[in-house]
C-alpha cells in the first residue's frame, strides 16, 4: 500500500528531500563547499547508469537514481536557505547614519507609530555614502506629516537599523527569527523631523493593483452600511482584510475553534472553486466546451488570489487547486496528493523558509487530512436522510481537519477549541453563505433595490454567525490550556501516521507501535506534571526599562517588579505552562523584602542603593545579587555585599556593565549581563 502512494505520488518524496535539505541549513552551519560537494555527489550518481551500457547492471544499479535525486534535492534545500539568510544580513547594522529608503508596503498603523515595510538603497555616514540593499521594518513617529506617507514613496531617515536579537526570556515569541524568515534584515525607529521625502517610485505592480482592487470592493461594503463587527468579519472572511477585525472579536473566533474562516486561505478558495465550478456547470454538455470549464475556473481562482490581495495563504491555496483544475485541461484525473506537495514542493522553491511559517504547516496538515480521513469518517455511517447527511459529513470535515491540525494548535498556541464541532456547523455553512451574498453583492452593486436587499440579508447572516459565536464562547470549559513539546508534536504525529496505517490494515506491528506511542505520550505528561509539583527556579527576565524577578516553587509564584503589566506581558505564558498563574507581586523597595532563598541559594535583589553612608565590620554574604540601573558599581558596594554571582538586568547600560566586568576581577564573583546574554534562568 505505502509502495503504491510513493508510486503514484512522486512529488512527496521530492518535497521531503527538498525541506530536509532547508531543515538541515536551518539548524546546522554547513559551508558552500560542502553543499557544491553534495550537489557533485548526486550529479555523478544519476549519471553513472547513462555511461554503463550493460542492461543487467543498470538494472542493479537503478537505486543511484533515487540516491542522485536526493542528494541534488537536500544540496538544493541547503543552498536556497543560505541564499535567503544571505538577503538578512546587513552592510551596515547597528551604524548610525542617513539611509535612502523605499517604502515597500502598506502602512500599518500602530498605538504610537506607523510601520512600514523598506528597502535600503543608499547609506550616509559622516565620511561619504554607499550603496546597501535589504528588506527592513521602519517605524515612524505618528504625526500629521507622517500619515501621508505611502507606498512607493522615497524617503531618507537618520536611524539606527540593529538586527533584532532574541531577549531568551521563557515562552516568548521569537520576534528575530520571524523577522528573519520575512526576510527582513533589520528594524529601525524614525524620530518625528528626522525624515525627509525625496520622491516617489509608484511603479506598476501586481500586489498594489490588487489593494487597490480590494480597497474598491471593501468600499462597496460600506456604501450599503456594512459597519462594526460585521464589517470586519465580512472584509476579513471575503478579501482577507483583517484590519477593521477587534481583538475581542479575534478572541471569541480564536476560543471556539473558527478563526480559519476568518483568515482567508484553503477553505475560502475551496469555496470559491465549488461555486464557480456549479456556476460553470452547463460547459459539462460537450467534450469541447468541458475542457473549456477548468482554463474558466483557474483564471477565476487567481482572480479572487488577487483581489484578497495575493496573501501567501490564497496563493498555496490557489496554486493547489490550479493544478487539480489543470488535470481537467489536459484530460487526466487529478493524483489529488501528488497535486498538493507538488504546490508545497513549488512554494519552498519559491521561498524555502515557507516551511517554518505556521500557516503553511496548518494549511496543508488539514488539506492532507481532510483528503484521507474525510471519506474515512464518513463511510462509518450510512445516513439516508439528505440533510443528516450534509450534517455528517460537515461532522467529516471537522473532525479530519482538526486530527491533521491539532497537534500545530496545540504546540503553537497553547489551547484547543473543546466545541470546535459545534462552531464549524455554524461557521462553514454560513461563510459559505456569505461567499455567495458578496459575490452576489458585488455584481448587483449597480441595481437599486436589489443591492440593498441582498446587503440587507448579508448583513442579518453575519450578525447570526456572530452571536452564534459568542453564545459558543461563553459556555462553560469552552477552551482547554496545554501545552507540548517538540518532542511531543513529533510523537503526535507519528501517532496520526499510525492510525493511518491502521485504518489501511490492521497489523501487529502497526498496533503495537500505535499503543507504544501512546504510552509514552501518557508518560512523557505524567513526568511533566510530576516537575511542575517539584518545580523550583528563579528568572530574571529581560526587558529594556524594568526590573521583573521570579521565584517559582511548586506553583506557588513570587514576582519582584516595579510594574505588574510589564510582569504580567512577559510571564503570563511562561507561568501558564508551569501552572503557576497565581502571582504573589512584591512592590515594595523595601531590601529586605527583596531577598529570598531557593534551591537553597540566598538571592538578593538591588533597584535602590539601601545602604548608602552605611558601613560594616563584615559584607553580607549571598550567592546572587541582582542589579539594576539604579545600582553604580563601585568597590564600596562590594565591600558591603559579598556575592558569589551578580546579575545585571536588562536596563543597565553598556558603561555600567563594563565597570562591573572589572569588579568581578578585583572581588572574585561571575557575571552575567542580561542585556548581552539573554533572560537568566535558574539549572
Amino acid at each position: 500500500m505505502m509502495s503504491d502512494f510513493f508510486a503514484k505520488t512522486p512529488f512527496f518524496r521530492l518535497f521531503l528531500f527538498l525541506a530536509g535539505g532547508v531543515l538541515l541549513g536551518e539548524y546546522t552551519n554547513i559551508s558552500l563547499g560542502i553543499m557544491f560537494v553534495l550537489f557533485g555527489i548526486g550529479c555523478c550518481a544519476l549519471i553513472i547508469p547513462f555511461i554503463i551500457q550493460k542492461a543487467v547492471v543498470n538494472y542493479n544499479l537503478r537505486w543511484l537514481f533515487g540516491l542522485g535525486t536526493l542528494f541534488i534535492l537536500i544540496s538544493l534545500g541547503l543552498f536556497l536557505n543560505h541564499r535567503f539568510k544571505a538577503k538578512t544580513n546587513l552592510d551596515y547594522a547597528g551604524k548610525s547614519g542617513i539611509y535612502e529608503v523605499l517604502l515597500d508596503a502598506q502602512p500599518i498603523e500602530k498605538e504610537r507609530s506607523i510601520m512600514f515595510r523598506a528597502k535600503l538603497h543608499t547609506f550616509t555616514d559622516s565620511t561619504s555614502t554607499h550603496p546597501t540593499k535589504g528588506d527592513v521594518i521602519l517605524y515612524f513617529a505618528k504625526d500629521s506629516a507622517t500619515a501621508k506617507l505611502q507606498r512607493g514613496d522615497i524617503v531618507l531617515v537618520s536611524t539606527t537599523i540593529d538586527q533584532p536579537k532574541p531577549t531568551g526570556n521563557p515562552e516568548e515569541f521569537d520576534y528575530a527569527n520571524y523577522l528573519a524568515h520575512q526576510g527582513i534584515g533589520g528594524t529601525g525607529y524614525v524620530s518625528t523631523s528626522k525624515w525627509q521625502k525625496t520622491g516617489e517610485k509608484h511603479r506598476a505592480s501586481l500586489i498594489i493593483t490588487a489593494e487597490k482592487c480590494r480597497t474598491y470592493l471593501l468600499n462597496i461594503y460600506r456604501q450599503f452600511g456594512l459597519s462594526g463587527d460585521e464589517f470586519g468579519m465580512l472584509a476579513a472572511l471575503t478579501l482577507g482584510y483583517k484590519d477593521a477585525l477587534t481583538p475581542e472579536l479575534r478572541e471569541s473566533f480564536s476560543t471556539t475553534g473558527a478563526m480559519h474562516v476568518l483568515a482567508v486561505s484553503g477553505l475560502h478558495v475551496g469555496i470559491i472553486y465549488m461555486v464557480i465550478g456549479f456556476l460553470l456547470g452547463f460547459l459539462n454538455k460537450n467534450k469541447r466546451t468541458q475542457r473549456l470549464k477548468p482554463i474558466f475556473i483557474i483564471l477565476f481562482l487567481w482572480f479572487y488570489a488577487f483581489i484578497t490581495g495575493l496573501s501567501p495563504s490564497v496563493m498555496r491555496a490557489t496554486i493547489m487547486f490550479s493544478f487539480m483544475a489543470f488535470a481537467g485541461v489536459i484530460g487526466r484525473k487529478s493524483q489529488t496528493y501528488n497535486t498538493i506537495f507538488l504546490s508545497a514542493f513549488l512554494l519552498i522553491l519559491y521561498q524555502p523558509t515557507l516551511l517554518f511559517d505556521v500557516g503553511f504547516q496548518l494549511s496543508y496538515s488539514a488539506v492532507i487530512a481532510i483528503v484521507y480521513f474525510q471519506p474515512k469518517i464518513v463511510g462509518l455511517l450510512v445516513v439516508k436522510n439528505r440533510l443528516l447527511r450534509w450534517a455528517w459529513e460537515l461532522t467529516a470535515v471537522s473532525l479530519a481537519a482538526q486530527i491533521g491540525t491539532a497537534p500545530f494548535s496545540i504546540f503553537y498556541f497553547h489551547q484547543f477549541p473543546n466545541y470546535f464541532l459545534l462552531s464549524n456547523f455554524v461557521v462553514i455553512p454560513a461563510a459559505t453563505i456569505i461567499v455567495y451574498l458578496a459575490i452576489t453583492l458585488f455584481v448587483v452593486s449597480w441595481i437599486p433595490y436589489l443591492n440593498v436587499a441582498i446587503a440587507f440579508v448579508l448583513n442579518w447572516v453575519l450578525r447570526i454567525m456572530y452571536t452564534a459565536i459568542t453564545g459558543i464562547e461563553h459556555l462553560p470549559y469552552a477552551l482547554s490550556i496545554t501545552w507540548i513539546s517538540p518532542t511531543e508534536l513529533l510523537m503526535c504525529y507519528l501517532i496520526v501516521l499510525m492510525l493511518i496505517l491502521l485504518v489501511q490494515k490492521i497489523t501487529f506491528r502497526a498496533l503495537a507501535i500505535f499503543l507504544t506511542l501512546i504510552l509514552s505520550i501518557i508518560s512523557v505528561r505524567t513526568v511533566d506534571k510530576y516537575e511542575r509539583l517539584t518545580h523550583k527556579e528563579v528568572i530574571v527576565w529581560n526587558h529594556a526599562k524594568e526590573v521583573v524577578v521570579n521565584r517559582i516553587v511548586s506553583q506557588n509564584n513570587l514576582v519582584i517588579a516595579s510594574d505588574s503589566t510589564i510582569a504580567d506581558k512577559l510571564g503570563h505564558n511562561y507561568w501558564e505552562k508551569c501552572h503557576a498563574t497565581k502571582v504573589a507581586l512584591q512592590v515594595d523597595t523595601n531590601w529586605v523584602n527583596n531577598a529570598f532563598v531557593c534551591n537553597k541559594k540566598t538571592f538578593l535583589v538591588l533597584n535602590q542603593n539601601p545602604f548608602k553612608y552605611k558601613r560594616t565590620d563584615a559584607p553580607l554574604k549571598v550567592d546572587y545579587l541582582i542589579v539594576d540601573k539604579h545600582i553604580y558599581p563601585s568597590d564600596y558596594l562590594f565591600q558591603l555585599i559579598k556575592p558569589q554571582h551578580v546579575i545585571t538586568c536588562g536596563n543597565v547600560s553598556e558603561r555600567s556593565n563594563k565597570l562591573y566586568k572589572n569588579l568581578a576581577i578585583k572581588y572574585g564573583y561571575s557575571l552575567y549581563n542580561i542585556k548581552e546574554t539573554g533572560a537568566w534562568q535558574t539549572n
